[in-house]
């Protein structure tokens, strides 16, 4: 049961951004996640949506969702890679097969990441794992987990590993393409023991990782290697980043200019404009973008299930809509700035 602060006697219940707030289960099972820390602007929650809120933004005991794409993950990669390897499909072909099976991977590796693909910390955990060891066997789940986290609580801000998916025009297919091997990186340069303590997860992967593909290598299966896992893992990589790290975090400057969304917008200093939401073509961007056209849903309460967000938003459209908002619409790639109160609900 939820109840209402003694400081809020039941008026509006204040949902702050930190772990201790909605979401502290989460930050109970993991004291170093931090997700958007900024308590000054909180949003306020009527009484009588608090329960939906509370259903909707914290972990299920099984995210079936989240686990059966898992299986069709695996199930996919695996079939592939046999059928191959049996010569009855041509490596290009696996290979592009296995791009489409990688792809979702972000989904169920992101929710286990905030812990949300399970309440049982262990079977969450194994989940991510298994998602990252189809597509990056050489990074651990806390190497991930330390360096998005990181992204939540200075979202757009200096500190944020994700500037990197953002740079000149000539080097940001590169960027998307390595940005999880940037999050090692970023973690050992932090001089954050926490950060630095998640490479004593990575470095062992990566050392069985390269031993494995140096084994395969000199058993005459190389090529395959490839073909079936390094192309479509950087090709995966690079999607994710353009979708998930590049989309959802831009703005246009006064000029109409595409640019990243600017230390002043960020999270921490205006609570809603610090990333954006896509709005039309929901069934097909919920499929593209893995329900992270909504993806200010997921920086507002981080520990729900991706396959939550438009609920939530349709739960809190009126007090969204109260506030800053950067909309994509359709396909643009420049979001439109509303200030708070400017746009009616259900308009796009």
């Amino acid at each position: 049961m939820l109840s209402c602060p003694k400081s809020d006697p039941c008026g509006q219940w204040q949902i702050t951004q930190t772990l201790g707030g909605m979401h502290g289960q989460a930050n109970k099972r993991d004291k170093t996640m931090s997700s958007n820390a900024s308590s000054r602007n909180p949003i306020l929650v009527s009484p009588e949506k608090k329960a939906a809120l509370y259903r909707l933004t914290n972990p299920p005991v099984i995210a079936w969702p989240t686990l059966a794409i898992l299986v069709i993950i695996v199930v996919g990669i695996v079939g592939t890679d046999v059928l191959a390897l049996k010569g009855q499909l041509p490596l290009w072909g696996a290979a592009l097969i296995n791009v489409l099976f990688m792809y979702p991977i972000f989904h169920v590796a992101h929710d286990a990441t905030h812990r949300s693909a399970s309440s049982n910390v262990q079977l969450n955990d194994w989940m991510g794992r298994i998602a990252l060891l189809m597509i990056a066997p050489q990074v651990s789940l806390s190497t991930f987990r330390y360096s998005h986290m990181i992204h939540h609580r200075f979202t757009n801000e200096s500190k944020d590993p994700d500037h990197y998916a953002h740079g000149p025009w000539w080097s940001i297919v590169f960027r998307w393409m390595t940005f999880d091997l940037s999050y090692a990186v970023y973690n050992w340069r932090s001089g954050d023991p926490r950060g630095v303590k998640t490479l004593k997860d990575t470095l062992p992967l990566a050392a069985m990782t390269l031993m494995a593909v140096a084994v395969l290598a000199f058993l005459g299966y190389g090529w395959e290697v490839v073909m079936l896992w390094l192309i479509p893992a950087r090709i995966t990589t690079a999607l994710i980043g353009f979708v998930f790290l590049w989309l959802p975090h831009l703005d246009g400057d006064e000029h109409g200019q595409l640019q990243h969304i600017t230390t002043a917008a960020s999270t921490q200093n205006n609570l809603t404009a610090g990333t954006t939401v896509r709005m039309g073509h929901e069934p097909l961007m919920d499929t593209l973008m893995q329900w992270h056209n909504y993806h200010l849903i997921h920086h507002l309460w981080p520990t729900t299930p991706s396959y939550n967000h438009r609920k939530v938003w349709q739960l809190m459209e009126p007090e969204l809509r109260a506030r800053d908002l950067r909309i994509q619409h359709g396909f643009a790639l420049i979001p439109t700035f509303h200030p708070g109160g400017t746009t009616a609900i259900g308009s796009h």
